[in-house]
């Protein structure tokens, strides 16, 4: 009996240990076998980086027209939303004053004229004297200063466009009394806006005049228009570390109004940098890994890393272009492991 029980405990020991070491070689196939990933190579290229602007157009040329002295409107020759040339009559007040003033004065130079050459035929024959004839020269001079403030009165009772563009409401009356502050319409030159916007200061180095930004107007971003850069102010603002640019829009290509918000994105110049996308790096705490591979074995590089776009990361060391990094499979890597390549 005591032989018998012997003879089974032996058996179960040997199977136990031929289970046991087979299922270990099995393990040991099964962990040679090389981990599947994929691959991308590192690329030279510009991360496109973009500032965000959001601001109000305005005309290149917009004013309130005013009188330049009070009166009495005598005619309104224009209407509302008209679109006007410059020097083009607007308003025109009562100028019955001025124009007999004119009169006035230009027959008082004519007057002097006559006499001051009547003088000129009598100074040969010594009937007059040289002083004389002075005298009535410094009158002329003084009577033509005369006429053209006189003409120049007559002029600020004509209210003129100063350039071409839209007018706002006319809202006026014949008979109206104004003053120099009335607004008696605004005229906007609406072909070219105008928007300033502010970016931090320490984008300047890479925003330059004639760089293209795409706008939209607020709430309607399918309708998409050009702006370029005109010009960039000459101070930072102290308490906001920002400048002001501003961005110049063709409004015949717009079509919209002075004063509409509008909204849009500047991509900011760049200089060749490596780059890898985001899913290609490993962390371990505030360090930075990706995997290389080399001969189908996985080298973890320590990586140094710069600006971020959307899906890509500028690499300072570490990394060169032209090399292959693992993108995805990193899970189940570790510094030496041998890969598969599946792309």
């Amino acid at each position: 009996m005591r032989r018998i029980i012997l003879v089974v405990v032996a058996l179960l020991t040997v199977v136990t240990w031929m289970y046991y070491s087979n299922d270990a070689a099995q393990t040991e196939q099964t962990s040679s076998k090389p981990v599947t990933v994929e691959v991308v190579t590192v690329e030279q290229g510009k991360l496109r980086e973009q500032v965000h602007l959001l601001g109000n157009v305005f005309s290149a040329h917009s004013v309130n027209v005013k009188a330049e002295v009070d009166g009495r409107i005598d005619t309104i020759a224009v209407s509302s939303s008209q679109a006007v040339r410059a020097g083009q009559l607007l308003v025109q007040l009562d100028d019955r004053h001025q124009r007999a003033v004119l009169q006035r004065e230009q027959a008082r130079l004519d007057d002097i004229l006559r006499q001051h050459q009547n003088l000129l035929q009598l100074l040969p024959k010594g009937a007059t004297t040289q002083a004389e004839v002075d005298r009535y020269e410094s009158q002329v001079a003084m009577q033509q200063a005369e006429l053209a403030l006189a003409e120049a009165a007559l002029q600020d009772r004509a209210i003129r466009a100063p350039f071409s563009g839209k007018l706002g409401l006319v809202d006026l009356s014949p008979g109206q009394l104004v003053d120099s502050d009335t607004v008696l319409t605004t005229l906007d030159d609406a072909n070219t806006l105008r928007l300033n916007v502010p970016v931090a200061a320490r984008h300047l180095g890479r925003i330059e005049v004639g760089q293209q930004a795409k706008l939209h107007q607020a709430g309607l971003s399918s309708r998409i228009f050009n702006a370029s850069v005109t010009s960039i102010d000459s101070r930072v603002r102290g308490e906001s570390l920002n400048v002001y640019i501003q961005l110049s829009i063709d409004n015949q290509q717009a079509g919209i109004a002075p004063g509409t918000l509008v909204t849009g994105e500047l991509d900011l110049s760049a200089s060749e940098r490596v780059l890898i996308p985001l899913q290609a790096i490993a962390y371990n705490g505030d360090r930075r890994f990706a995997y290389r591979v080399n001969q189908h074995v996985a080298e973890k590089v320590e990586l140094e890393l710069g600006q971020r776009g959307d899906n890509l990361v500028e690499v300072l060391s570490g990394l060169n272009a032209g090399e292959q990094v693992v993108n995805k499979g990193l899970v189940k890597l570790h510094d030496g492991i041998e890969v598969e390549v599946l792309n």
